[in-house]
């Protein structure tokens, strides 16, 4: 019995030691010198080409803090699929080849080429080796991950802002047809008021629903259809603009038309009744249980 017991443990430990060698062993290529694509740091980008092989090309500018579609159309863009674009210009890679005989790698014709102002990096095949994708940049062909390339968006509807609100656009009044809410000396009210004898909603519930739209994000965004919106909603801004949405479906989901940028943002049916519904009190946890509703 003592015997089986140390063959065992011995077994155990052989495993655990096994485990640790996989995890902590030198990888291939670990001590091989790295090389960078581009010497570029995102910050100094200020404009950016995608030149997809079979589709037309997309054009985007930076302002400010803000990133802009110009071609094929003029639209607000979302910051994380920058964000995913410029980490090209992280690539790193152990293979550096002459740029010469570039059709043997697809980089005569190359499936998608990124402009950073005056600098190009180009991608071609996929290595059926190591599954890496060839890339060209600086006169020099390297093997890259082919993260980089598919990050990239093909279509320009993928770069559309989701934020139905810009940065620094700060609501202070929202009007609905049926109620409107506004903010009064740091406090939000509604209005009409709730008929005698109903709660109101508290500053807490009011802060939360304001939120809902300062934080509003679309689960697809696209260039405005010729559609007539069924009603509008009209946000007043700190700075004394307004923002005007029409409304152009409620069901099964919440389709907002941003007048100003022409793009419609679709949200989902949760998201959609909270953004267009009356704040109202929470109920509470005994007349959740007694079924009785919030006002």
């Amino acid at each position: 019995m003592k015997r089986a017991w140390l063959v065992n443990l011995l077994l155990i430990v052989g495993v655990a030691g096994l485990a640790l060698y996989a995890i902590y062993r030198p990888k291939p290529g670990d001590n091989q010198p790295k090389h960078k694509l581009s010497q570029l740091t995102a910050s100094a980008i200020q404009r950016v080409r995608i030149e997809p092989r079979n589709a037309p090309a997309i054009e985007l500018e930076k302002r400010g803090e803000s990133w802009f579609l110009t071609a094929p159309f003029a639209a607000r863009a979302d910051r994380s699929q920058i964000d995913r674009l410029l980490d090209v210009l992280h690539a790193t890679s152990t293979e550096k080849l002459p740029a010469d005989d570039l059709g043997r790698y697809e980089l005569d014709k190359p499936r998608l080429t990124l402009r950073f102002g005056d600098e190009t990096i180009a991608f071609g095949m996929i290595n059926p080796v190591s599954q890496e994708q060839y890339a060209l940049a600086s006169g020099a062909v390297y093997l890259v991950s082919t993260y980089f390339a598919s990050a990239v968006p093909a279509s320009p509807d993928r770069l559309l802002a989701h934020a139905l609100l810009r940065e620094g656009e700060k609501p202070v009044g929202f009007e609905f047809k049926q109620f409107r809410v506004t903010q009064k000396d740091g406090r939000w009210a509604v209005e009409p008021p709730l008929a005698q004898g109903q709660e109101p909603p508290s500053a807490d519930e009011l802060n939360r629903w304001v939120d809902e739209w300062r934080f509003a994000s679309s689960l697809v965004t696209r260039p405005a259809a010729r559609r007539k919106p069924i009603e509008e909603i009209r946000v007043r801004l700190s700075d004394g603009n307004q923002v005007s949405f029409g409304v152009l479906q409620k069901e099964p989901e919440l389709v907002l038309l941003r007048q100003d940028e022409k793009l419609e943002f679709q949200f989902s049916a949760e998201n959609g009744r909270r953004l267009i519904a009356r704040p109202v009190p929470t109920p509470t946890p005994a007349a959740a249980a007694s079924g009785v509703k919030a006002p």
